[in-house]
């Protein structure tokens, strides 16, 4: 960690400096880059699965078909990037989408037999990832971490509360 304060040039002078170590968006942001790593997954099948594909996957395989607006806001991205990760996605053949049949302009994505074989084949591994990332935790410490991440989930409330499947 870099603790050496560095001199500014004449004339510039901060003066709202945020003590990022005691900033949680920058230490939350921080981990989940950390956390995140590797960027890309290399399938057996020769594709490449990067980690914001990996995220709409993960989402598919553990709650089932869903809008681009709950994958939007299940995954953190705007309308925009989830439109091109659910294209490339069926371009590999992962994703496949159709016409909600209340509102055919919504479109409903699922996994395709060979994307929840993607997932199966990472999944093992971020599963080991969480599991080493808990390992410096007591249990109840790990109790206590969900504890106040559910609490602070609840706090920021739900950018989407409605529902716009089928």
């Amino acid at each position: 960690m870099l603790t050496k304060t560095r001199r500014f040039p004449p004339g510039v002078e901060p003066r709202h400096v945020i003590e990022l170590h005691d900033f949680l968006p920058y230490r939350v942001h921080l981990l989940s880059s950390k956390i995140a790593r590797p960027a890309d997954y290399s399938l057996s099948s020769g594709k490449v699965v990067r980690a914001r594909d990996w995220r709409v996957i993960l989402q598919l395989a553990s709650r089932g078909p869903l809008t681009n607006r709950e994958l939007a806001t299940m995954v953190g991205l705007d309308a925009a990037n989830i439109t091109r990760v659910v294209q490339y996605l069926t371009e590999l053949g992962l994703v496949m989408t159709r016409a909600s049949k209340a509102d055919r302009r919504k479109q409903i994505i699922s996994l395709t037999a060979e994307g929840a074989a993607a997932h199966d084949e990472i999944a093992p591994q971020r599963k080991r990832v969480g599991e080493q990332l808990l390992e410096c935790f007591s249990a109840a410490e790990r109790k206590q971490l969900f504890t106040l991440l559910d609490r602070l989930e609840e706090h920021l409330g739900d950018d989407d509360n409605e529902s716009d499947w089928e």
